[in-house]
């Protein structure tokens, strides 16, 4: 959970088969705020666009993403915050992306 109170990631995984996924998952917020409006982008290890999603109104995203090295780059207004992770097989990983 984060601090806002916006469950990490959002809808339930229950019904996929992580085994087989690298999951990167998170949650934006401004202040102690959800952003609820903005996008975030994957980026490869090249620095090249690879997807984008608008946040949730609770802030929160989610990307499947093959193994290896990624920079999440978050677009909220007035603010912009690159996030480098690393996604495994088989994890998820929880990216709280605080912004000012």
């Amino acid at each position: 959970m984060s601090a806002c109170g916006a469950v990490v990631g959002g809808v339930s995984l229950d019904n996929i088969d992580i085994a087989t996924q690298a999951v990167i998952q998170g949650v934006v917020t401004v202040g102690a705020a959800p952003a609820n409006l903005g996008y975030v982008r994957l980026l490869d290890r090249n620095d090249e666009f690879v997807a984008e999603m608008p946040v949730s109104k609770l802030g929160e995203f989610r990307f499947f993403a093959a193994a290896g090295d990624w920079t999440i780059v978050t677009l909220v207004p007035s603010a912009t915050k690159r996030t480098p992770t690393t996604a495994e097989l088989g994890k998820i990983v929880d990216i709280n992306i605080q912004l000012a």
